[in-house]
Parts: structure tokens; sequence; C-alpha cells
């Protein structure tokens, strides 16, 4: 009510916010797709990528070290440790699959209108490369793990 009163007051600053929502429905809309999956664009994209998992491997590794150092217990921690275990997993695969993504052969993706369709399965190093392209089944519960220790944390206050 008293922001309906405002604006009926302030007829220029409710032109104003029309023009602000206004231009950032026609941004959104010309705006081009993001993709989940970008290409980093030469090797020193996937250099600094495959860092940037190192630093993340590092960081969780050691937070999990102290928790379990200073045998951190109570409410929420064991799923807090539980999200770092799966987040460390996540890692490792996700660094695998960069890695291995340069050495398959475009030849095992059959491809349809320019869409990957199918991925061909000849060896265990493909198959472990197909698992690395599932990573959301280790990432989703992680967050699982750290939603319900967070509510937890909250709960206990």
């Amino acid at each position: 009510m008293r922001i309906a009163k405002l604006f009926m007051d302030q007829p220029m600053i409710a032109k104003q916010c029309a023009f602000v929502v206004g231009m950032g429905g026609y941004i959104m809309m010309a705006a081009n797709p993001a993709w989940a999956v970008q290409a980093h664009g030469g090797i020193e994209g996937l250099v600094a990528h495959q860092i940037g998992h190192l630093l993340f491997v590092v960081g969780m590794g050691y937070l999990l070290f102290r928790l379990y150092k200073i045998e951190m217990v109570g409410p929420g921690w064991f799923e807090f440790k539980g999200f770092l275990w799966l987040i460390l997993v996540w890692n490792f695969l996700t660094f695998s699959g960069h890695w291995l993504n340069e050495y398959v052969s475009p030849a095992k993706f059959a491809k349809v209108d320019g869409h990957t369709i199918a991925f061909y399965l000849r060896s265990l190093t493909d198959a472990f490369f197909y698992l690395t392209r599932l990573d959301h089944l280790f990432l989703v519960p992680a967050l699982a793990f750290l939603l319900l220790a967070l509510r937890k944390w909250r709960l206990q206050e």
C-alpha cells in the first residue's frame, strides 16, 4: 500500500521503474543462451580451470582434515562432512573428465544434425569417461547434504 502510494505521488519514479523493468526484460530476451557446458577456448582455459579444481580440492580437503582433527561433532556436522567428501569425489571425477576429454576420439560420439546423441563404449577408459559426464550423481547429493547441515544449524539456534 505504501509503495503504491509512493508511485502515485511520484509519477516520474513509476516511469523510471517501468523503464528499468522493461529494459531488463528486453535484455534477458535478447541474450544468447548460456549452456551448462561451455568450452574454455584454447589450452590455457583448460589449465586455469583445472588449477581451480585443484585449489578447490585442497581447500575442501583441508577443511575436512581440520573438522576431523578438532573432532567436530553435533547436529549438522555429520552432514557437512558428507558434503565435503562428496565434493572431493565430484572434484576428482570432474578433473579426470576434463583431462580425459582431451584424449577421447570424436569418432566415439554419435551425432545427428550436429547434436551428440550417443557415446560408444569400447573400453574401461571409455566407461570411466562416460561416468565423468555423470558428475551430477555426486554433486546433487553433496548439495543436499549441505542443505541438511545448514537446516540443522539453523534449527539449533
